[in-house]
């Protein structure tokens, strides 16, 4: 179990989605009696793509009102605590777009309404992580930030807290997930990499979700493997091998491409590592690019 309760809030240092996503995964997965709450600025047809919210309650912060939404103020994250208070024995709130707020109401303000909100935490049952970039704040609330709150790193291994006195290590109840931190190619997207092979033996619809996630970060358009998610598991295994051929013949492409740009135009080189990422036109790119080496 996530061992961060309490009724305690922690500071989660934001480098990107696509790690804090991971993050949000991982710490699901360790903790399955724990409901979680997403709050960010991700609006929820964007989120799909890159998160797995199954299990998972979101809510888009924005100034549009539509389902799911909520207003960038705190008034509006501390209803949802009230409303909620109760219907779970343990539950993570985390809150993702504080850089918004500290936008329309000021750094000294977010300060103000964090201590409010952490003093005002053991009124609800939850535990509250803030993510924040801190580098977006000036030094000195970043300084008071650390001070207030401890801070909640996230490994492949364990999750780690700490704070002003101490620091503690708790181990996950099961194994990890996959966490990946990607290079950027000369296109500014991230560079495709190898992920394991999924076995037949223990392939589940649950896999293929958080597998399709981990490509899709990586900017690979994956929807022919969609369907799967309907089929029975041999059908969709099967499917699942097909597409990940392709993305592995992707990620051989890309490498190659990346090694050699400098001898390739800068337009062509675009529109072809595009054509791979859509995982079309393989076998001309394999033709044009591999057949000049021979």
């Amino acid at each position: 179990m996530l061992q961060v309760g309490g009724n305690r809030a922690y500071l989660y240092e934001t480098q990107s989605y696509s790690q804090l996503f991971s993050d949000i995964e991982f710490m699901i997965e360790k903790n399955p009696e724990t409901k979680f709450t997403l709050i960010t600025r991700i609006p929820s047809r964007r989120l799909l793509e890159q998160l797995d919210i199954n299990g998972l309650d979101t809510y888009w912060m924005t100034e549009q009102d539509s389902n799911n939404s909520i207003k960038p103020d705190f008034s509006s994250v501390v209803e949802i605590f009230r409303q909620s208070k109760d219907a779970y024995d343990e539950q993570v709130m985390v809150i993702d777009g504080l850089e918004f707020i500290s936008d329309r109401i000021g750094a000294d303000q977010l300060l103000t309404e964090i201590t409010i909100l952490v003093d005002d935490l053991s009124k609800f049952n939850y535990t509250c992580i803030l993510c924040l970039d801190l580098l977006a704040m000036p030094a000195k609330i970043a300084t008071k930030l650390k001070y207030i709150l401890e801070t909640l790193e996230i490994s492949n291994e364990k999750v780690l807290v700490t704070g002003n006195e101490d620091e503690e290590y708790i181990e996950p109840s099961i194994t990890p997930g996959e966490h990946m931190e990607y290079e950027l190619g000369k296109d500014g997207n991230p560079r495709l990499v190898y992920l394991s092979k999924l076995p037949r033996t223990g392939f589940s619809n649950n896999i293929l979700v958080k597998r399709i996630l981990q490509w899709r970060r990586m900017g690979l358009d994956v929807s022919e493997i969609e369907p799967a998610l309907k089929y029975r598991e041999d059908r969709a295994y099967e499917l699942y091998k097909s597409v990940e051929e392709k993305v592995r013949r992707a990620v051989d492409l890309d490498r190659f491409i990346n090694s050699n740009s400098d001898s390739i135009n800068t337009s062509e080189l675009a529109t072809d590592i595009f054509r791979l990422r859509q995982l079309t036109g393989l076998d001309d790119l394999e033709k044009k690019y591999y057949k000049s080496t021979d």
